[in-house]
């Protein structure tokens, strides 16, 4: 049985070998991640070793190593939907129940993504778009049970908004848990809020979208 000050010891050779492949890599000796520091092997037992963003502590929001950003958007996109069906619960971040700022947040770290943990938060992060280029990836928040400015809910967009300003968005609802609304639905219209983008560079203008807009 290995001790504990062994393990302790390859936990620390571990780390200073993973920071010499980062400064070689900067000194574009290696290309960097390479795929064997992944995993060390110990007596055929592989041990998982830390990515960069937990040796940091603080998530790489690079979106420009992002190959093709729109498969990526689709992916997280289709991921989403798998958890149609999950119960709501207060303060629950998955995967097994959720709120609204828990699933927007377990939905986005599955792909590498941190966003704030409630949905007021969230609602700072990312730039500000107009409602009517809502695209899917966005993010859609609304004010809560009292129509209002202040956000009460977050979703993810999951279809462009159409011709007639509907968005679709998916979402974890107080009532039914994880399920697919639009903004043509009276009750999210009148609460409606904004639409933020977590991807891409912002627009220099940007109109407010109001009630009116979904009529």
């Amino acid at each position: 049985m290995i001790s504990l000050r062994t393990v302790l010891s390859l936990i620390l050779m571990a780390l200073l070998g993973f920071s010499h492949l980062v400064s070689a890599a900067e000194s574009e000796q290696i290309d960097f991640p390479p795929e064997s520091i992944n995993y060390i092997n110990l007596d055929s037992t592989d041990v998982y070793m830390p990515t960069l963003e937990e040796l940091l502590g603080e998530p790489i929001d690079d979106f420009s190593e992002i190959d093709d950003l729109s498969e990526f958007i689709e992916d997280l996109v289709a991921y989403s939907k798998t958890f149609i069906g999950t119960r709501y619960k207060i303060g629950a971040t998955g995967p097994y129940a959720f709120d609204c700022s828990g699933f927007t947040g377990y939905v986005f770290r599955n792909f590498g993504i941190n966003l704030l943990r409630d949905s007021r938060s969230q609602g700072t992060q990312g730039y500000r778009v107009d409602a009517s280029d809502a695209m899917p990836g966005d993010l859609i928040f609304f004010s809560g049970y009292r129509a209002g400015s202040v956000i009460g809910h977050v979703g993810l967009v999951i279809e462009p908004a159409g011709a007639d300003g509907n968005i679709k968005f998916i979402h974890a609802s107080t009532s039914q848990g994880v399920r697919i609304d639009n903004t043509k639905d009276v009750y999210y219209a009148r609460r409606f809020v904004s639409v933020r983008r977590i991807f891409g560079e912002p627009d220099t203008d940007i109109e407010v979208a109001s009630f009116d807009y979904f009529e």
